[in-house]
């Protein structure tokens, strides 16, 4: 069978999404990024991490085309929010229009920007941060024809990845041919925008309370673990039991450098240094 008949869908949510800026960020650091592209170890290393993560075979031309898709949007976007009339709204994630009149304007020679007057992006200062640079040194997508085929081809690539497929955050659920509506199948495709833009923030929601969960349990684990740690201390010192002890545990555990000092002190020490300092 060829390639392409053994092919299914492949597509993106907002945790992998999540994941690729959070390993990018840590590549460019490491410098492998170049003068706007990423260096093929990059990608290499982006599909690793996020296939083991999520259960795929991500490969590299995923993340690649992805990419590609990310720096399509910051050149499509960042140019609406450069014309007047038009912001971004921090708190939903998406274009805000002021003057409705400029908005109809503008898409006349703009069909590319017709299908973000809805769409929301959670992670649009996460493409910032990565795609700015790409821009400044003319690597955006440089017309509307070069837009459609980037986003067609997210849209349609099929990928070789297990027969799965997921729901792509907005992305991909967007018909991106230019398409002259009635006002009717205008309508509706507000009622359908909005109903994503519900989707997208629950998700939103979702990932970044995860998030904050998984915070919550290392900070725990954390604080058990200097618990442990200063009773240990604390029991090698002798004749020190009781309120005097309960208390010396409660002052450690709260103040780290004191905790450092104990540590480093002698042993005969340790109980002197403990009731001069101990409010």
């Amino acid at each position: 069978m060829s390639s392409e008949d053994t092919r299914s869908y492949f597509t993106w949510n907002l945790e992998m999404e999540c994941l690729l800026t959070d390993v990018l960020r840590d590549q460019r650091n490491l410098g492998n990024k170049g003068d706007g592209n990423w260096k093929e170890v990059a990608y290499s290393i982006v599909a690793q991490i996020l296939s083991k993560r999520f259960g795929v075979h991500l490969m590299e031309d995923n993340v690649k085309n992805h990419f590609m898709l990310w720096r399509t949007w910051y050149g499509i976007v960042s140019d609406i929010l450069s014309q007047s009339g038009f912001d971004w709204d921090s708190t939903k994630y998406m274009i805000a229009v002021e003057n409705e009149i400029a908005w109809n304007e503008y898409v006349k020679s703009h069909e590319e920007a017709k299908q973000f007057r809805f769409k929301v992006i959670p992670n649009w200062d996460d493409i910032v941060d990565l795609c700015a640079k790409d821009r400044a040194t003319g690597l955006g997508a440089k017309n509307a024809l070069d837009a459609d085929d980037i986003m067609s081809k997210e849209t349609n690539e099929e990928e070789a990845i297990h027969s799965v497929s997921f729901v792509l955050e907005g992305s991909s659920s967007i018909t991106r041919k230019n398409i002259h509506p009635s006002k009717s199948g205008e309508k509706e495709g507000i009622i359908f925008s909005m109903k994503e833009v519900v989707e997208s923030l629950k998700e939103f929601v979702e990932v970044t309370k995860k998030k904050m969960e998984n915070k919550k349990k290392m900070e725990i684990k954390e604080a058990q673990e200097v618990v442990h740690e200063v009773v240990s201390e604390l029991d090698n010192i002798s004749n020190f039991n009781g309120a005097l002890r309960h208390r010396a545990i409660d002052w450690l555990t709260k103040n780290p450098i004191k905790f450092v000092i104990i540590k480093t002190l002698p042993l005969d020490e340790k109980k002197d240094y403990i009731s001069s300092f101990m409010p």
